[in-house]
């Protein structure tokens, strides 16, 4: 079954992709409805699985972990049918942040945070290397990065 959504559902997403912490009086200000009915909205995009959750965004290089890093893998030919097991094993690890299915020339990009690159080369030995349905890792170290949160412009796209 899918959904229908109007303008002030988008714009309520709008906003939360903004500030997670939006009040939800401010969300019925700024989208002119009243603050119950905005309730039954938000209420309905988490319930639907459009708003999957809110998080917080933590700095870790104020923790010590200051180096980040993806990881493209290639796994060995007899191993890519499990790739979605290896996808969530290596979520167990606490250096890694996330890890993605791809095509092309690798099968996985995980991205992972290290205290430095003594960290990050026994992360990437210890716990990728040895793997045996690991066939190949190629590491690049970001220098610097940027992140799009607020949902707008996208959201205007399909309305």
């Amino acid at each position: 079954m899918k959904l229908e959504f109007d303008r002030t559902d988008r714009r309520i997403l709008a906003l939360l992709s903004k500030n997670a912490r939006i009040t939800n009086k401010e969300l019925a200000d700024a989208v002119d409805l009243s603050p119950s009915s905005v309730h039954e909205r938000t209420k309905r995009l988490f319930n639907s699985g459009v708003i999957a959750g809110a998080h917080l965004d933590i700095d870790l290089g104020h923790l010590g972990f200051s180096m980040k890093a993806f990881l493209f893998i290639q796994l060995s030919e007899h191993e890519k049918s499990n790739l979605d097991s290896f996808l969530q094993d290596v979520l167990k690890f606490p250096e890694v942040r996330s890890a993605w299915m791809i095509s092309g020339r690798y099968d996985a990009i995980v991205e992972l945070v290290t205290q430095n690159t003594k960290h990050l080369h026994r992360v990437v030995v210890e716990k990728f290397s040895s793997r045996k349905e690991v066939h190949r890792i190629e590491t690049s170290i970001v220098f610097d990065g940027a992140e799009q949160r607020d949902l707008s412009a996208l959201l205007q796209l399909n309305s």
